[in-house]
């Protein structure tokens, strides 16, 4: 298997997991079931489509040269939050799955010499694939309870 193939098959297996959990809600139970302190699940959704653009977005500049971006996580989360809780969950979806493709059409365009050890890599292994395993606790927390 390609170091790609291999990097993209762990993107997928993540977004997959998340989406048999997500495709069980509709725009009340998202709202109503806690994924956290503050969030619900249709917070999460908004949470990913925001930051699987971002990740992809900055990919290519990385895989170019330029630095890994510096976030104030909490100013960020705050603001997509805020964003976000405007739409209904069945309008985030469709968002979400989007983003999703956009990720992993921004991995396919990294050159292969770049996913084994550099930064464009760690990006994806820090921003991408850990991202989805860090969220992944309490997803499955919501659906263990039955929804």
């Amino acid at each position: 298997m390609q170091v790609r193939d291999a990097i993209l098959q762990r993107l997928t297996d993540r977004m997959m997991r998340m989406r048999v959990v997500l495709e069980k809600f509709d725009d009340t139970g998202a709202e109503a079931c806690r994924v956290g302190p503050k969030w619900n699940v249709r917070d999460l959704v908004g949470h990913f489509v925001f930051w699987d653009v971002e990740v992809a977005a900055r990919l290519g500049e990385i895989a170019a040269g330029k630095p890994a971006p510096k976030y104030d996580f909490d100013k960020v989360n705050a603001e997509v939050y805020q964003k976000y809780r405007r739409m209904s969950y069945v309008m985030l979806l469709p968002q979400l799955r989007a983003a999703e493709e956009r990720l992993t059409a921004a991995v396919r365009a990294v050159p292969e010499k770049l996913l084994i050890d550099s930064p464009a890599r760690d990006w994806i292994d820090d921003a991408a694939i850990e991202h989805y395993d860090h969220h992944w606790p309490s997803l499955r927390d919501v659906a263990d309870r039955g929804h």
